[in-house]
Order: structure tokens, then C-alpha cells, then sequence
């Protein structure tokens, strides 16, 4: 009786930590929609399920699609008197999928000590490497530390976004050629390994890179950019794009 009234407390928190890696495992494959349907279940894991890595989760997912529900899902957060540290990733993983500059987000995990353990440094780490490249942040103890974790737990695609960063990098310090084979190397790299956002982000920063190297083909790779973006309804990326494609 004893073990049964035990699983039967045990199963909120085991479907929240099943929730939350469903709903991660939809953010990185670009699943957007995916990822709110799968939030939209948080409800039946409370009040002792623990959701509030789902809601960070979700509300990355809404930036992305250009939702208000983002903001949402932060106050949720805030209700649930989430820790700083889920607050903190929150705001950092919506500004990265939102392709907003947020030097605050980065600093904000770091300070949190986000992200912690082997699975968050190999999954999550390459992206705070890549926004910190962007961002134009030197953190390099840190990047480092990612690089080494990615090495050791062989994640093909921890390797493509560190290859992304270092392309990024490379951009901002004018070295256009060696940018352009870095970055064209992580495109294909997202391409094996089927991860169409992450493919459609590199392709919008390999085609800033032909058209600054006055290539003609510039054109084709945003627009391929632009259609997988529409196709995921990914706004902010489509918006980004078009963007850049009006300064070049």
C-alpha cells in the first residue's frame, strides 16, 4: 500500500519531467506549434508537478512564432514563484529564438550558474555560445567549458553551433572568407542532422556573408531562409531576414 500511494505521489513530478523534455525536444526541432500544444497540458501535473522549465520552454517557442502569449508564459513564471535561475533561462532562451540582442539575458544565466549539469551544458550551452558570439560578449573560460562538454558527450549538433559561433566571430572581425566556410559548414552540418531552424538561421547569416563577399547567390539562401521560416511559422526569423535583406 506504502509503495502504491508512493508511485501515485511520484507520477505529477514524472509527467512534468516527461512534459518537459517533450517540449524541449519540439523547441529544438523547430516544432513551434508543437511545443504550445504540449505546454498546454502543464495543468495536469500541478500543483506538485514542477512546470516551470516547460513554461521557459514555451514561452522561447512564442517569441519564435512572434506570440504575445510570451509574455504569458514569463508572468506565469513569476507567479509560480519560479526560481532566478528559471527565470533568468526564460528570458534568455526567448530572446535567443526571438533573435533579440539581450546582453542582460546572457549575463543574467551566468550569474544564475544556468546552465548547470552535463544535459543542459551540451543541449543548451552551444546556444549561449552563439548568442554570446552575436552579442559581441567574451566569455571565453566559459565557452571553453561548452566546447569541452560537447567533446565529450560527441553532440553533432553542440559541434555545428559552436562551428556557427566561431563563423559569427569570425564575421564581426572582417576574416569574410573564413567566416563564410565555417558558417557554410555548420548549414550543412543542420542539414544531416535535419534541424530545419537551426539550418534556416545559418543560412540567413550565410547569405549576409555571400552578399558582403559580392556574390550574386546571396538572394537564393535568404529566400530558402524565408520559406523555412514561413513553413515553421517562425515570425521573428522571417522578419529578421527580411530585414537584413532590405540593409544589404
Amino acid at each position: 500500500m506504502q509503495r502504491r500511494d508512493a508511485l501515485e505521489t511520484e507520477k505529477p513530478r514524472l509527467g512534468a519531467v516527461s512534459l518537459q523534455m517533450e517540449t524541449l525536444g519540439r523547441l529544438l526541432s523547430g516544432d513551434f506549434t508543437g511545443v504550445l500544444a504540449g505546454a498546454a497540458r502543464r495543468q495536469q501535473f500541478l500543483p506538485t508537478g514542477k512546470v516551470h522549465a516547460t513554461l521557459a520552454v514555451a514561452a522561447a517557442a512564442a517569441a519564435a512564432m512572434g506570440s504575445p502569449e510570451e509574455k504569458s508564459f514569463r508572468e506565469q513564471l513569476i507567479e509560480g514563484e519560479a526560481s532566478p535561475l528559471d527565470i533568468a533561462a526564460c528570458d534568455f532562451v526567448s530572446a535567443y529564438y526571438g533573435l533579440r540582442e539581450s546582453e542582460s539575458s546572457y549575463h543574467a544565466i551566468r550569474s544564475a550558474g544556468y546552465p548547470k549539469g552535463l544535459v543542459d551544458q551540451a543541449i543548451i550551452g552551444p546556444l549561449a555560445v552563439v548568442a554570446a558570439a552575436r552579442w559581441r560578449i567574451d566569455d571565453q573560460p566559459f565557452f571553453e567549458r561548452i566546447e569541452a562538454v560537447v567533446e565529450r558527450t560527441g553532440h553533432a549538433r553542440g559541434r555545428a553551433l559552436l562551428t556557427q559561433a566561431e563563423g559569427v566571430r569570425a564575421m564581426q572581425r572582417g576574416e569574410l572568407a573564413r567566416a563564410e566556410k565555417l558558417i557554410f559548414d555548420a548549414v550543412q552540418a543542420f542539414a544531416t542532422l535535419r534541424l530545419d531552424y537551426e539550418r534556416a538561421v545559418a543560412l540567413a547569416d550565410h547569405a549576409r556573408l555571400l552578399a558582403a563577399l559580392g556574390r550574386a547567390d546571396h538572394r537564393k539562401e535568404s529566400d530558402e531562409a524565408k520559406a523555412i521560416a514561413d513553413r515553421l511559422g517562425a515570425v521573428a526569423l522571417r522578419v529578421a531576414v527580411e530585414q537584413e535583406r532590405v540593409a544589404i
